[in-house]
């Protein structure tokens, strides 16, 4: 899997979830949704619509229960299946795109957020409900790592803090796949995500692992989280 991962960018895992840890963060998503929006803010980028688009970050250590799934022995396993050996979480958000009005994502590199040179992470994407071109999957454009490791150029959109790294005809693959299924991908690995048009709220849960601590270059922070998982804190 971890060859196919490098040729390719990313790697499917259906059904890697199981029920009760996908009713899990199904209950936290929506105890979260149902928080005002507070996108945005200080060190974090404003790529949230409100309703529309939502990412619901860092909350990890409000429910001890995402803290053990996002550092636990099954996201190790799907981390070792890609990138050879475990990692650090770097960051984790519910992202949920509104009935009828979520909004899409232009196609980006998650490593053009950073803002500097790092190591390449990987990003678990987990669909909480039954992934569709109409309710706004996830698209990728294959990569291969070795040969492409580099990120690309980036343009911010006009008043938003919104990236875009690709403007080809390419329309990528939908990932399309029912819930419960994981779709690791390398941030070098360019996505999109189209808009919801269902009547139903499309939810997903991101976590993202570095191989090393993500520091500023410049400043020596820390950038978010560098956290040991479970297994490779023993």
């Amino acid at each position: 899997m971890m060859e196919k991962f490098r040729r390719q960018g990313y790697a499917v895992f259906e059904g890697a979830i199981d029920g009760s840890d996908l009713a899990m963060l199904r209950d936290i998503c929506d105890t979260l949704l149902a928080e005002p929006p507070r996108d945005g803010g200080a060190g974090l980028h404003n790529i949230g619509r409100g309703e529309s688009r939502r990412f619901l970050r860092h909350r990890h250590t409000d429910f001890p229960e995402l803290a053990d799934f996002a550092l636990g022995t099954r996201i190790d396993w799907l981390i070792r299946q890609s990138l050879g050996r475990s990692a650090l979480l770097f960051n984790e958000q519910f992202v949920v795109k509104g009935a009828g009005r979520g909004a899409s994502f232009a196609w980006h590199q998650d490593s053009a957020y950073v803002g500097f040179e790092h190591l390449p992470y990987v990003s678990l994407w987990i669909a909480l409900d039954d992934a569709t071109e109409e309710n706004g999957c996830v698209y990728l454009i294959p990569r291969d790592l070795d040969a492409n490791p580099g990120i690309d150029a980036h343009e911010r959109m006009d008043g938003t803090d919104e990236l875009v790294g690709y403007f080809g005809d390419d329309p990528g693959r939908a990932m399309i796949c029912e819930a419960g299924t994981v779709v690791a991908f390398s941030s070098r690995t360019l996505h999109r995500s189209g808009e919801n048009i269902t009547d139903r709220p499309r939810r997903a849960y991101l976590g993202q692992y570095s191989p090393e601590p993500i520091r500023d270059p410049v400043s020596g922070r820390l950038k978010r989280f560098a956290t040991p998982l479970a297994r490779s804190a023993q």
